[in-house]
């Protein structure tokens, strides 16, 4: 995966992310790998859903 710019405050931000997860024991989830990624100045992986949910979009029954 090839570097990404950020500036430090987000790369420290996603940083902490990583680690609150890690001490939570939820190394098994996008966010951690999306987290620990940045925090290592590559480019985090992408969820093939919104992160944020949209009133137009249907939500599963």
């Amino acid at each position: 995966m090839s570097p990404i710019s950020v500036d430090q405050a987000e790369i420290n931000n996603w940083a902490r992310i990583a680690v609150d997860l890690e001490v939570a024991g939820e190394i098994d989830s996008v966010l951690y790998e999306r987290a620990r990624a940045i925090a290592l100045g590559q480019v985090g992986p992408r969820p093939n859903y919104p992160l944020v949910l949209s009133d137009e979009l249907p939500l599963a029954a």
